[in-house]
């Protein structure tokens, strides 16, 4: 037995499939399947159900996930702890962020971090919060900073903000001078929304729905900045943060009305990681700094 297969098997329960198991340690899926069928005969157990499409770990193959998943996270401290032979923080941080959080709340950390740090290439990827999952479970990203991050027991999830969710539309609508709405007051309104399966469309939803109002939606967009545009023109309403809207809201582009009832509407912002990897100076100081916010 040796860690990379120790590796291979865990991400083959992670993903539940040789075959992207064997694209995260670089080699064939039938290669995968051989490592994991010595590895049964020497343990002389059967770890992993292959039936139904989707690998399954068996009631051995989980006692051996468990005692895998701590045998790696020692290993890769120690090589951490044998490779920093340097207090320097330098080296790659690999960050993914979604627009709406990159553009307005992470900017300022990443200029800060940048000034502090210039040895350290800080890579910063803004795209959908799917793919940012995905790439922090397989390590191409060391960090991901997300709206409502998915509890999976791979990942670990550092909180990171709460931020206030509102009424945002055009000056001229009728609800644009009020202080504060109701969410009946929204029933029936033409609005302008995320995309469907978004997490704060999800959650958006969700609590319209609690409150008994369905609203008509006219557009949906994939990023904050196309929808907060639409808005702008009176193509309908939206919901959404105030750390958003902030400078539309100065220049006098959009207007921002708290919701009256005693809920508050609030996204959940939260670093992602995976679990187990050892985090280099670099990272550590990075998120060191993110916390700083709380």
């Amino acid at each position: 037995m040796n860690f990379k297969v120790l590796k291979t098997f865990c991400d083959a329960v992670d993903s539940g499939s040789f075959s992207r198991a064997a694209q995260l340690n670089g080699v064939t899926q039938s290669a995968v399947s051989q490592q994991l069928a010595n590895l049964e005969r020497e343990l002389s157990a059967i770890l992993l159900d292959r039936g139904r499409g989707l690998v399954v770990p068996t009631e051995a193959g989980k006692a051996l996930y468990e005692g895998a998943q701590e045998i790696l996270r020692c290993w890769e401290q120690m090589l951490f702890s044998v490779r920093s032979v340097s207090d320097e923080i330098r080296g790659v941080v690999r960050v993914g962020t979604i627009y709406s959080v990159g553009f307005d709340l992470l900017y300022p950390y990443i200029r800060r971090f940048l000034r502090d740090y210039p040895q350290v290439n800080l890579q910063v990827e803004y795209t959908r919060w799917s793919r940012i999952n995905a790439a922090v479970l397989s390590g191409e990203m060391d960090l991901g900073v997300v709206a409502y991050p998915e509890r999976r027991r791979s990942l670990e999830i550092i909180p990171f903000a709460d931020q206030e969710l509102g009424l945002v539309c055009a000056p001229t609508h009728r609800l644009a001078r009020r202080r504060r709405v109701r969410p009946a007051e929204l029933a029936g309104e033409k609005f302008v929304a995320f995309e469907a399966k978004i997490p704060t469309r999800v959650y958006i939803d969700r609590t319209l729905r609690r409150h008994g109002v369905a609203v008509d939606v006219a557009m949906e967009f994939d990023n904050i900045e196309t929808l907060k545009r639409a808005v702008e023109v009176d193509a309908g309403l939206s919901i959404l943060p105030l750390d958003n809207v902030t400078r539309e809201i100065a220049a006098g582009l959009l207007a921002y009305v708290r919701f009256g009832d005693r809920e508050k509407w609030v996204r959940r912002i939260g670093i992602i990681r995976r679990v187990g990897k050892a985090a280099t100076p670099a990272e550590r100081a990075l998120l060191e700094l993110l916390s700083r916010r709380n």
